[in-house]
């Protein structure tokens, strides 16, 4: 109800404005009130001279002082001035109401309905107690305005209307609580709270109220981008995630999702970020944690595995992980692992996998520091299966041939000649031992069934590799058998190429990319660029090839054999040995110095005269020769002559089937060794039986056709070994077989008696 005062002040010209100040509460009611009393509602917003401009105080004095032309319509309420003067700040408004307190208005009557401002307007009757005495000003028991403002200068489609008018507007409507704005005028004095959204970072916080990403993920373009499409999608940051497929697989395409700085790869992150909890993968999470900034992420995917050392417990796990999130990244990518990862090399080397060539190598770079390391089997098992120790089964020479390739692969992969092998080089230099094994053409010729055979020639593939073959056969479900040979000297390409030439059987091809990495400029390495033996990394991705292919042609039935053989091998050592010989003939040297064309009176310790040719069989190089890239043939060294003939088949379909008989009660005799039993369910050379432990080949004894009985006059300790079953040259099982010691046996037997 109406107070007395303003009654007596509508029925009554004043020349002056009254001040009726109310609260929430009671805002609404008087304003109707007051129009039933005839008075017209003024809005101070329709002063505002454009949408956000505040409202020209001079304009509204003046429109007063022109309304008491007809005494009966001069009567006017004016709501909006309350609220805008509280925007406007304590010194602002006090200044306008002791201006307005004796604007005169002539004969009009205006009641000024305030909100907001109820301390302003007890200070200003305080200071002139005539307003008080001249009836002019009525202050309500509740003045209690709980009103704010959330000025929203990023739009995110939350303001219908902008503008400082339309946030007048909203507060003359009587709207209480906070009222959302858009406006750029400066409100910064406002006794009203006012909270200020100023970029679209905020704005998204302010629309998802437990928005939990920090605002240095992101730049303010990015932002500005979500939160436009955040508005499409109601504000909801699920909702446009899940429209871009970012809420449940996160693995998937994973370089692509993150390989880029666009608005896609920074979403991406952001999902990420965001749905953190649902993501399985605990390296991914570490990765993450360490990222505050979006343009170090996919940095931070590659190199954050750098601080975690080998012997952590999270280790492993963030190995697996993180291999398999990088494997599609490329080189160049990588490449910054590497460099990051050079720091410490013994730990190094437990982070590097085989996804990439520059990663592996790296790990042959290494080995080059640190020597042989168990952590290859892990993080380059090619290079480990490489490095395995492979055993020769060709008659006298298998145990020399055996120790020989084993040690001159880790002088290879370490790149270095220790004195004891380069002692043994000379002693095999003129003994020509290896004349005891078949010539290469000879061992072909043995082949049945050529008709239905391929023959796959790879030039420069030495025995050295065979270790690596033979696993890959096992692993591809191929047979294998294998035939140790040898070249002619020299070993040259002309001289030993009729074989492939001569072949009356199926089709044949010949792969030249084993020989062009090892010494032509084709195969992309230089010894003076790079003296690490990095080389090794391609020659194993070449020989994967051709299995992959022979697979490929036995499974489609393309051929019922795939034999592949060499003209001959190739030497690292001649290398890195650096020996040059006194001689500069006329000929020049040919194939890197390792023979040249025979003249009369050379005086050289470890020549070897044949075909016409002087062929080094020790680590020398003829002065004037062409210079090697990273290895050579031609000479007479064991890796340059001996050669494999590998032939590939299926293996039968049924799975075979191998156990340790009696496996709790295999006993060590200091004296005589260990005897084992072992069952084998489908044995297809059943005379050529054998288990390999610690290098060393023992052969079986069949008992009957699935029953043998294996002597392993060696195996003299107990403890636990590992063996490889052979069936033929098939690897065809691997067991851990526990020799228990008689000392041992005997003490426990005792001990059962009581």
């Amino acid at each position: 109800m109406l107070c007395g005062a303003v009654k007596n002040y509508i029925s009554t010209a004043k020349g002056l404005p009254f001040f009726y100040v109310v609260g929430d509460n009671d805002y609404g009611t008087t304003l109707e009130e007051l129009k039933q009393a005839g008075l017209t509602v003024v809005r101070v917003s329709d002063f505002c001279s454009s949408g956000d401009k505040f409202p020209s105080m001079d304009d509204i004095t003046d429109y007063f002082r022109t309304s008491d032309v007809d005494f009966k319509t001069n009567k006017c309420v004016l709501v909006g001035l309350g609220e805008y003067l509280a925007l406007r700040g304590e010194a602002e408004a006090m200044k306008i109401l002791r201006k307005l307190k004796y604007v005169t208005l002539g004969n009009a009557r205006v009641v000024l309905l305030l909100r907001g401002i109820a301390p302003q307007i007890s200070e200003l009757l305080k200071d002139d107690i005539k307003v008080t005495n001249q009836q002019r000003a009525f202050v309500s028991d509740d003045c209690s305005a709980m009103l704010s403002v959330t000025n929203i200068k990023q739009d995110i489609g939350l303001v219908k209307e902008k503008g400082f008018r339309s946030l007048l507007k909203n507060f003359e409507d009587g709207a209480i609580g906070n009222v959302i704005a858009h406006t750029n005028l400066s409100i910064e004095n406002s006794l009203l709270p006012v909270s200020v959204i100023a970029n679209a970072y905020d704005a998204i916080r302010y629309v998802s109220k437990d928005f939990p990403l920090n605002r240095a993920y992101g730049n303010d373009e990015q932002w500005n981008k979500l939160c436009s499409d955040l508005a499409k999608c109601g504000n909801s940051l699920d909702v446009l995630l899940t429209k871009r497929g970012y809420n449940e697989e996160f693995e998937t395409d994973f370089y692509n999702q993150v390989a880029g700085y666009e608005y896609k790869n920074w979403l991406f992150f952001i999902a990420l970020k965001y749905y953190r909890h649902l993501i399985g993968n605990s390296y991914l999470v570490y990765a993450l944690d360490k990222t505050e900034e979006f343009q170090d992420f996919k940095t931070n995917i590659l190199t954050a595995i750098v601080d975690i050392l080998h012997s952590d417990v999270r280790f492993a796990q963030f190995y697996k992980e993180r291999k398999k999130l990088v494997r599609d990244f490329p080189e160049s990518d990588i490449a910054v692992f590497v460099h990051e990862n050079e720091v410490d090399p013994h730990e190094g080397i437990y982070r590097l996998t085989d996804n990439t060539q520059v990663e592996r190598e790296a790990v042959i770079r290494l080995i080059g520091k640190i020597g042989v390391h168990t952590a290859i089997s892990t993080v380059y098992p090619a290079l480990d299966m490489y490095l395995k120790k492979y055993v020769f089964d060709c008659g006298g020479l298998s145990s020399e041939l055996t120790s020989y390739f084993e040690d001159y692969k880790k002088q290879k992969v370490t790149n270095v000649i220790n004195d004891a092998f380069l002692s043994n080089i000379q002693k095999y230099a003129l003994s020509m031992r290896y004349a005891q094994l078949d010539m290469r053409d000879n061992a072909l010729m043995s082949i049945t069934d050529k008709d239905t055979t391929r023959l796959c020639w790879i030039d420069a593939l030495g025995v050295e590799y065979l270790s690596y073959i033979t696993e890959l056969a096992r692993i591809k479900g191929l047979s294998v058998h294998i035939d140790i040979a040898r070249a002619e000297l020299p070993t040259i390409t002309s001289i030993n190429r009729r074989f492939f030439d001569e072949w009356q059987g199926g089709a044949k091809v010949k792969i030249s990319d084993l020989d062009d990495i090892k010494h032509n400029e084709a195969g992309g390495f230089n010894y003076v660029e790079c003296s690490a033996p990095v080389h090794l990394a391609s020659e194993l991705a070449v020989i994967e090839k051709v299995m992959n292919q022979a697979a490929t042609d036995l499974a489609m039935h393309s051929c019922k054999k795939f034999v592949i053989a060499s003209d001959h091998g190739a030497s690292r050592m001649a290398v890195i040995h650096h020996q040059e010989e006194k001689y500069e003939t006329d000929t020049k040297g040919e194939h890197s110095g390792r023979c040249c064309k025979i003249f009369d009176g050379y005086d050289l310790p470890f020549a070897i005269p044949e075909n016409g040719y002087i062929v080094l069989a020790d680590y020398g190089r003829f002065k004037g020769s062409r210079a090697a890239n990273v290895e050579v043939h031609g000479g007479a060294s064991l890796e340059e002559v001996v050669v494999p003939i590998i032939t590939l088949t299926l293996k039968r379909d049924s799975a075979v089937v191998v156990k340790l008989l009696n496996s709790d009660k295999i006993f060590a005799d200091r004296h005589n060794g260990t005897t084992i039993s072992i069952y084998v369910s489908d044995v297809e050379h059943g005379q050529n039986v054998s288990v390999v432990i610690n290098g060393n080949r023992y052969y079986a004894t069949a008992e009957d056709k699935t029953h043998f009985t294996v002597h392993l006059q060696d195996v003299k300790r107990s403890k636990k070994y590992s063996a490889d079953i052979y069936d033929g040259d098939d690897l065809i099982s691997k067991m851990e077989i526990s020799v228990k010691g008689k000392t041992a046996t005997v003490n426990a037997d005792f001990d059962d008696l009581f």
